[in-house]
C-alpha cells in the first residue's frame, strides 16, 4: 500500500525547499487596479506591472465592468476574486479555491505536480482538457473502462506508486454520472488522490443543485463557470496544501491573466441564485418531459440522467444530415462525430435547460421524430 498522502508529503518538501530559497509565491489582494494606480491595503500606488497597455480594463460596455490587468500573482488577485473564492469554499465545504480564467486551464493546472513515475487512471470517457493535461505530464496515463469500478480497484491494488484517478461528475457526451462516491472510496483504501470535474453537474444535480459533493467528496474537485452559472471562469477546490501547491507550480494560473473583476462578481451573484428552487425544477420537469416524448417516438435517446441527452445515429454523414434537417425546420441541435465520440456513434447531443417551454420541447420531438422517419 503507497503512503496515505504523498502528494501531500511532496507539496509540504517542496514548500519548505522554496521558503528556504525565497521562492515561495504568495498574492497580494487588490482594492482596485486601472492602467496607471492600484489600491492595496488602502494605499494608492503608481503602478508598472498591468498588461492592460490600453487603459481598457475600466468601462467599456458597462461603466461598471473591470478587468483583471494581468496575473493574480502580479496586479490581478482583487478582492473581489478573494471573497468569491471564501463563497465557492462555503458553499461546498472545501478549506481552499484557486480561480481560473477557464474549464480548460483548471483542468490542465493540477498535473504540474506530477512527476516521472507517478500514474494517472483516467476515465476512458474523461473530458479532453483532463487528458490532454495527462498526456502532457511525465506521469503514465492509463485509461480505465467508463465507469468501471472493479477495475479501477484492481489497477489501483497493482503498484504503490503516487496515483491520482480522474473522472467527471457527469459526462459532457453521454450525459450520464460516474459512481463518485465508490471511485473517492476506493481512491481512499488506497492512498490515492481523487479528482472530479464538476463542470456539468454543479448547479444541476443534487437536492440543493450543489453537484457532486452532495454524494462525494473528492480530494480535489473542479467548478466551472460556463454552464450552469451562465458566466465564464472556473475554480479548482481542495485542501489547503493542494492548493497551494498548484498557486507555485500552475503555468495555467501563474503566468496567465486572471479572471476579470466583473466576471467574478457576476459568478458571486449566480452562485447566491442556487438557493432559489425553481430554476432547477423547471429544468428538471423538461428532462422529464423530453425523456417520456422520445420514448414515446421511438427515439433512440440515451437513458442519461443530467440535462444533457444524447440521440444516437450513427454514420457520420446520416448524423449530419439529420443536425441539417434541424436546421431547415429552424432547430439547432450540434452533431457530435468521432473523435470527440466512438466510431459508429454520431449523435446529435441535446441540452435541456429552464428556458425551453414544452411546446418547445414538443417541437423538437415531433420535428426529429419526422426526420428520422423519412430516413434522413
Amino acid at each position: 500500500m503507497p503512503p496515505i498522502d504523498p502528494f501531500q508529503q511532496r507539496a509540504q518538501a517542496d514548500r519548505a525547499r522554496r521558503e528556504a530559497q525565497g521562492l515561495w509565491r504568495q498574492r497580494r489582494i487588490i482594492e482596485s487596479c486601472d492602467g496607471r494606480t492600484l489600491l492595496h491595503q488602502g494605499r494608492r500606488y503608481l503602478q508598472f506591472a498591468s498588461n492592460d497597455y490600453l487603459n481598457l480594463t475600466l468601462g467599456g460596455a458597462s461603466p461598471s465592468a473591470e478587468g483583471a490587468g494581468a496575473s493574480p500573482l502580479v496586479t490581478g488577485q482583487h478582492r473581489a476574486h478573494a471573497e468569491l473564492e471564501q463563497q465557492l469554499c462555503a458553499l461546498t465545504g472545501y478549506p481552499a479555491a484557486l480561480l481560473f480564467s477557464s474549464g480548460f486551464a483548471a483542468n490542465s493546472a493540477p498535473f504540474s505536480l506530477l512527476q516521472s513515475g507517478d500514474r494517472v487512471l483516467a476515465d476512458k470517457l474523461s473530458h479532453a482538457s483532463l487528458i490532454d493535461g495527462a498526456l502532457a505530464s511525465p506521469a503514465t496515463l492509463r485509461r480505465f473502462p467508463h465507469n468501471d469500478m472493479d477495475t479501477l480497484g484492481h489497477w489501483l491494488a497493482q503498484a504503490d506508486s503516487p496515483t491520482l484517478v480522474v473522472s467527471e461528475s457527469v459526462f459532457s457526451m453521454d450525459g450520464d454520472r460516474a459512481p463518485m462516491a465508490e471511485m473517492v472510496a476506493l481512491c481512499q483504501r488506497h492512498g490515492a488522490l481523487s479528482w472530479l470535474d464538476d463542470a456539468h453537474g454543479f448547479g444541476v444535480i443534487g437536492e440543493s443543485g450543489l453537484g457532486a459533493v452532495e454524494s462525494a467528496r473528492p480530494d480535489l474537485l473542479t467548478l466551472t463557470f460556463g454552464k450552469a452559472l451562465g458566466a465564464q471562469g472556473a475554480a479548482l477546490l481542495g485542501p489547503q496544501w493542494l492548493i497551494d501547491a498548484l498557486l507555485q507550480s500552475a503555468r495555467h494560473y501563474i503566468y496567465s491573466t486572471a479572471l476579470s473583476v466583473d466576471q467574478a462578481r457576476r459568478v458571486s451573484h449566480q452562485l447566491s441564485r442556487l438557493s432559489e428552487p425553481e430554476h432547477r425544477q423547471r429544468l428538471w420537469r423538461n428532462i422529464d418531459r423530453f425523456h417520456a416524448l422520445a420514448k414515446s417516438a421511438g427515439l433512440p435517446a440515451l437513458a442519461s440522467d443530467s440535462a444533457i441527452v444524447p440521440v444516437i445515429i450513427g454514420d457520420n454523414e446520416r448524423t449530419l444530415a439529420v443536425a441539417d434537417k434541424l436546421k431547415e425546420a429552424g432547430i439547432w441541435v450540434p452533431a457530435i462525430r468521432p473523435p470527440t465520440v466512438p466510431k459508429g456513434q454520431g449523435r446529435l447531443r441535446i441540452v435541456l435547460t429552464a428556458a425551453h417551454t414544452e411546446a418547445d420541447i414538443e417541437r423538437l420531438v415531433v420535428t426529429l421524430a419526422g426526420i428520422l422517419e423519412e430516413g434522413a
